[in-house]
């Protein structure tokens, strides 16, 4: 049975021209709006008039800025797509909610989302959020595209919905141990998250010591909606390391180095791809140096990638957004969604799509190729090591 087409109030409503970080005012406006949109009886009235894909993600808490630059990037993707007439004559457009960080949230959302007919789902943020919406999706036959988070669950080859466009976090902690090895820095601990995503992470960095044959030193729990590090910067500075794994939000982990560096204490810290926006090199402040962060996107600075060369010359456009790591990501996730409905043909519902992306197999979207074999989910296997030089920036 064909999904069927919703409206699109959504131009007016959230527009991608003004997509960026808004005062607390205008948010609550939004906010509000959103969810007299979603309560609407007339969404069904106007046929074929947009292409919608549904997001739950933190627009407020810890986790805010940072989704507000990828998703920031999709908008802008979208609204230029759309300037040249979208795709098979229609609109793509990016219907957004809140969820706070709190899963039970995000499975209302996504619930709500789905009721509404939206053709797939994307860009959704942290590991407990895909824990909730996964199998709201998978019943729902609905295509979860491009999740912010790379958490081993959303990489089993079974999940035949699952269109992952980064790599895992297992790929980046692997590659963080084996990198700090080679240079004869074995005495590591780690600042961790409380949650799935810190459970999932370990779970990969464990996996990753044993096989240097490595033991960590020590580790500290946080709840990773807070940024309060305080006694954690204290019960790892007793244990010596030469590097610190924050794994955590960005403002925990900003927090962290910060109140680290203030004592004195100076390993070097590395963070993982979920912290790769400009606003942790904000927070951070003159902190930053020295820094290492993952990767799982090409340098939003290399001009040899076709891709990231039409990001930066799309970013250039006003209002424009940052130029990140994590705007990148939101921005070719938004191609991706845009080149498969492309391919899946102008009476795509559902199915229809899931089926198109897994028969296509694969993607180049400019030097940067996602490939959906019936044997992975991984999408892309990049996972690199930057490091945050004087002036601010991801160097390689």
């Amino acid at each position: 049975m064909s999904t069927p087409s919703i409206p699109s109030p959504f131009p007016t409503l959230v527009p991608a021209e003004r997509a960026l970080p808004v005062s607390r005012p205008r948010r609550r406006l939004l906010l509000a709006a959103s969810a007299s949109v979603l309560s609407a009886p007339w969404l069904g009235a106007r046929a074929n008039a947009a292409w919608v894909i549904g997001q739950s993600a933190p627009q407020t808490g810890v986790l805010a800025a940072s989704n507000a630059e990828t998703t920031a990037a999709a908008r802008l993707y979208f609204s230029q797509l759309n300037q040249r007439g979208g795709v098979h004559g229609r609109p793509i457009e990016l219907l957004s909610m809140d969820d706070a960080q709190d899963a039970k949230r995000t499975a209302e959302n996504t619930q709500k989302l789905l009721n509404l007919g939206v053709l797939g789902l994307a860009l959704y943020r942290t590991t407990p959020s895909s824990e909730a919406a996964l199998p709201l999706a998978r019943k729902a036959g609905a295509a979860y595209i491009g999740t912010q988070v790379g958490p081993s669950l959303l990489y089993d080859p079974k999940l035949t919905e699952v269109f992952n466009t980064r790599a895992r976090y297992s790929d980046e902690v692997s590659r963080a141990v084996n990198f700090f090895k080679n240079l004869g820095m074995t005495r590591v601990a780690a600042l961790v998250a409380s949650d799935s995503f810190g459970k999932d992470v370990m779970a990969g960095l464990r996996s990753a010591m044993a096989e240097a044959k490595l033991e960590l030193l020590a580790e500290a729990s946080i709840d990773n909606r807070s940024a309060d590090v305080t006694q954690q910067i204290e019960q790892l500075r007793k244990a010596n390391p030469q590097v610190v794994l924050l794994i955590s939000n960005a403002k925990a982990a900003a927090s962290f180095v910060n109140g680290a560096r203030a004592l004195g204490f100076r390993p070097t810290f590395v963070s993982l791809s979920n912290t790769s926006s400009a606003s942790f090199i904000q927070d951070l402040g003159k902190a930053a140096e020295g820094v290492v962060v993952t990767q799982v996107m090409p340098s939003p600075h290399a001009g040899r990638v076709r891709v990231v060369s039409e990001f930066r010359e799309a970013a250039a456009q006003p209002p424009g957004v940052p130029v990140s790591h994590a705007s990148l990501q939101g921005y070719v996730t938004a191609k991706f969604i845009h080149e498969a409905i492309r391919r899946a043909g102008p009476g795509v519902d559902r199915a229809g799509l899931v089926d198109a992306i897994n028969r296509a197999n694969t993607f180049d979207l400019g030097d940067f190729t996602l490939a959906y074999p019936r044997d992975s989910r991984q999408g892309s296997r990049l996972a690199e090591l930057t490091v945050i030089s004087r002036d601010g920036r991801f160097m390689y």
